[in-house]
């Protein structure tokens, strides 16, 4: 299939995401854009990871460009709130690399010792491994020019903004100056050739619009690639039991204290709360499963948590998984259209902007001349990075200690994730797959396996282990730790009292070095809300 044309069909964040790579990526392709004239973007506010920094960079974007049209604020942690039980507290999910040159085993192995012998506490985990913990608890922003910390400050930040704004930026200051058509209309049949390849889409002014390749931006209705290419949607029910929420915009009461550089994720009765600090306001919302409470009842429980009464509601429903194949023929699925996964871990963005910059570089790699083998390729990795997303989604509840609700009792003990493997999960993949995707056995294996000296959690799954430490969960047992003390390193107890003392006061040193630095209000007046 030669590409020398795309038709993105649906606006919003991801359709103009998809036209803006399209365009800035693959020199020479017309790109055309066709959006609805009735349907309204499901954007309520986003939360983005570091690796949304690629896409900017795809797209030639700097932050002091696009932040200030999108009420943008910079994100440098996850920060969840009463998940590892009741009333627990908070702890943090820091973006970013550790803070020496020693490997990640070493490090987690070195943090498991310390807080064995000194009962640490679980915010120890990341003031041992990652100086942006001291950002995202001080509230306090920097770029580092003075090299004083250990972080690029391109490696450490995301971003919270208005996805709707965020889109109309890419069309007015993006697309439209590359030559991207646009046009209001709204779908009302496809035509096919003998084959099955669209040939055109009609809208309801009874223009037709062709193209080589027609890009599926329409969010959960999923028209082409659902609906006209019959690519089956695979279910996470069974993992993620939210189909839910509630999504609202708050002001704020004190912008430069209030105004955080983390999304706070706060679990309730039901689901979890998101908080996403905005430049002009909070967005917020209540992600719930309504097979364990009614909207009347989660609505109530969302304005008991927010203390008011008086708010504007947007009421959402979602279906969680993924398509079979988000590439049929000539039909590429985009965004929703192609799978969702709860907020939990921005990963609504995030699986859109990787599969944008994975189609962008395999037209380009292959000189826009696309065949069955490369759709093929592209299919098993974005079901295979959506199966990732989900398993990493899924296992924040299942780490949960909380039973104080049917609800939180069903999520911590009520799923048998042993079972989960045999379904339509692997559907159409080989059966080697499940080596590389064995979920939670994996990650249960990192605290209960005897199979390996150290017990460690292994470096690429350094994202378990921030979750993994914040719910109360250790590398080492005490019976580990006994018989790695007394025949692997009979001098443990000495290195150790030498290593904390040194790691104090390395914390207070950075602890009082970043309360020189600006806060998270006083980094954005400066650096991007100047005017």
């Amino acid at each position: 299939m030669k590409i020398r044309s795309i038709l993105v069909v649906g606006g919003g964040s991801s359709g103009w995401m998809s036209a803006a790579a399209f365009s800035r990526y693959l020199k020479g392709i017309k790109v055309t854009v066709l959006e609805s004239n009735t349907s309204s973007p499901i954007g309520v506010g986003e939360s983005t990871m570091v690796a949304f920094n690629h896409f900017l960079k795809m797209v030639g974007l700097k932050d002091e460009d696009w932040m200030k049209y999108c009420d943008a604020t910079y994100k440098t942690s996850v920060r969840f709130t009463n998940f590892r039980d009741k009333d627990s507290g908070s702890f943090e999910y820091p973006f970013g690399h550790e803070r020496s040159g020693q490997d990640d085993t070493g490090k987690i192995n070195a943090w498991a010792h310390l807080a064995a012998k000194y009962k640490l506490s679980t915010d120890s985990f990341c003031e041992f491994l990652n100086e942006v913990y001291f950002l995202a608890r001080y509230n306090r922003l920097t770029k580092n020019e003075n090299n004083r910390m250990k972080l690029s400050f391109d490696h450490v930040t995301a971003y919270h903004f208005d996805a709707k704004l965020f889109g109309e930026y890419l069309r007015d200051h993006v697309c439209k100056p590359e030559g991207v058509e646009h046009h209001y209309d709204d779908v009302v049949s496809v035509e096919k050739d003998s084959e099955g390849y669209i040939t055109s889409v009609v809208g309801s002014s009874g223009e037709k619009y062709s193209a080589d390749l027609y890009v599926d931006c329409t969010g959960f209705k999923s028209i082409l690639l659902e609906g006209e290419m019959n690519s089956k949607f695979i279910s996470s029910k069974k993992w993620l039991s939210n189909d839910s929420a509630f999504a609202a915009r708050i002001p704020y009461k004190n912008k430069e204290t209030e105004l955080e550089n983390v999304t706070t994720c706060t679990a309730i009765e039901n689901g979890w709360v998101w908080h996403t600090p905005l430049w002009s306001k909070i967005g917020t919302g209540y992600v719930y499963s309504s097979d364990f409470v009614d909207d009347e009842t989660a609505e109530k429980e969302f304005k008991s948590h927010l203390g008011v009464d008086d708010i504007d509601l947007r009421k959402i429903k979602f279906r969680h998984g993924y398509h079979q194949k988000g590439w049929i023929k000539n039909v590429l699925g985009i965004g929703l259209s192609y799978a969702f996964v709860e907020p939990l871990e921005a990963t609504g963005l995030s699986s859109t902007h990787v599969m944008i910059q994975r189609a962008c570089e395999l037209i380009e790699h292959k000189d826009y001349n696309v065949n069955g083998f490369d759709i093929d390729g592209y299919n098993y990795h974005a079901a295979f990075a959506m199966r990732g997303m989900k398993r990493f989604v899924a296992l924040h509840y299942k780490f949960s200690s909380r039973i104080d609700t049917p609800y939180w009792r069903y999520q911590t003990e009520g799923k048998d994730w042993f079972n989960l493997d045999n379904d339509d999960d692997f559907y159409d993949f080989p059966v080697d797959t499940r080596s590389d995707y064995s979920g939670y056995r994996d990650v249960y294996s990192l605290i209960h396996s005897h199979h390996s000296i150290n017990h460690n959690w292994p470096s690429e799954n350094r994202s378990y282990a921030y979750i993994m430490a914040g719910m109360g969960h250790k590398p080492f047992s005490k019976k580990d730790l006994h018989r790695v003390r007394t025949e692997l390193d009979p001098d443990i107890d000495k290195k150790l009292e030498s290593m904390y003392n040194e790691w104090r006061q390395y914390v207070d040193d950075l602890t009082e070095y970043v309360h020189t630095l600006p806060t998270s209000y006083e980094f954005l007046k400066e650096n991007i809300y100047q005017d």
